[in-house]
């Protein structure tokens, strides 16, 4: 866990989380991480802008901010285990396993992840969208 980032969410008003819950009207559905400017060595402590929002084509209202993302093909990764281990492990076994084996490479944009935790917070679901376009 990014414990800046899990310090941000946590410092999330619960009004301002409903308001923005109730703008999600796109997949993935409900409140999602998202991860843009990735360095493109993923190495650990590179930095990255954060986004805790939700995928919506509503209007933004003022007060908040907008990540305009266009249309692409992703690639959806659904991951279900020990909370927070098995989220660990679900970035490596993408770049390691999934993308040498598919006729995919990642393609710029944000990387986005959606979690649902179960099991008094034990365990959680996951779905992380990585954008992809087909290798060369």
């Amino acid at each position: 866990m990014n414990p800046a980032i899990a310090e941000f969410i946590r410092g999330i008003d619960p009004e301002a989380l409903a308001r923005i819950t109730a703008l999600s009207d796109q997949e993935p559905a409900g409140i999602v991480g998202v991860g843009d400017q990735l360095d493109p060595s993923r190495a650990e402590g590179t930095e990255l802008d954060y986004y805790h929002g939700v995928v919506t084509r509503r209007a933004t209202p003022e007060d908040m901010d907008a990540l305009t993302v266009p249309a692409g093909v992703w690639a959806v990764f659904e991951n279900t285990g020990p909370f927070p281990q098995a989220l660990q492990h679900l970035w490596p076994d993408v770049f390691t396993q999934w993308f040498p084996s598919n006729p995919y490479r990642s393609r710029p944009g944000p990387e986005i992840l959606r979690v649902g935790l179960v099991q008094d917070r034990a365990e959680a679901d996951a779905e992380l969208w990585i954008p992809v376009e087909p290798a060369a």
